[in-house]
């Protein structure tokens, strides 16, 4: 993969840009902004005002999004090739909901959201905010209700080129190695993103039977 190299001359820029690199899964170096640079395998970030120094593919902190999670996945999405850009997202449904985001093949992030309703702005925001080729979207089945509430309001949000499966989570919940730090809900969703599931059909869940 690229690297990212952190050029600026502005120690107020350099100190954002670096701090703001820690909270992600990214690896970068720092370089002189007078210092050698491949402009063929680099992607430079740096400060807005020094934009136009470094060659074409430059990217400034000052446009890119606050939300680690959400950085990390703009900085990818100029380091992989774009047919590797495929968003899949696992949701764990629950009291707390638990969600695991990979993109391009690696992990991304995870969070915890404590209603239905942050859960989806978390994921729109996602979406918009991060290029990719293809979306989707896996929800445990464990909680029938919630899953297909989820389902339902992620399927009239999202595009209608996403994809988005009910899946059989059982056993997602055992422990197990890997992300670091992340929740019981948000290793269950990462656990999730990654089984075949089964398309969501909104005609199939509106269907009632007869009392």
């Amino acid at each position: 993969m690229r690297i990212i190299k952190v050029a600026t001359d502005d120690g107020n820029a350099y100190h954002d840009i670096v701090s703001r690199l820690k909270k992600t899964n990214l690896k970068f170096e720092s370089v002189p902004p007078d210092g050698p640079l491949n402009f063929e395998s680099d992607l430079v970030l740096t400060s807005r005002k020094e934009l136009g120094s470094f060659g074409n593919d430059t990217v400034a902190i000052e446009d890119l999004h606050k939300d680690p999670l959400v950085m990390e996945g703009q900085l990818l999405s100029r380091l992989v090739e774009e047919s590797r850009r495929d968003l899949l997202v696992g949701i764990d449904p629950g009291s707390r909901i638990g969600m695991a985001v990979f993109y391009g093949g690696r992990q991304l992030g995870a969070l915890t959201a404590i209603s239905v309703g942050n859960l989806v702005d978390a994921l729109l925001l996602i979406v918009r905010e991060v290029p990719h080729s293809t979306l989707s979207v896996k929800i445990g089945a464990g909680e029938p209700k919630s899953s297909r509430l989820l389902a339902s309001l992620l399927r009239d949000a999202l595009p209608q080129s996403a994809s988005v499966e009910i899946v059989d989570e059982s056993g997602t919940s055992a422990p197990g190695r890997g992300m670091l730090g992340a929740t019981r809900d948000q290793r269950a969703a990462a656990r999730i993103a990654h089984r075949k599931g089964v398309q969501f059909s909104p005609r199939e869940s509106s269907k009632r039977t007869p009392a």
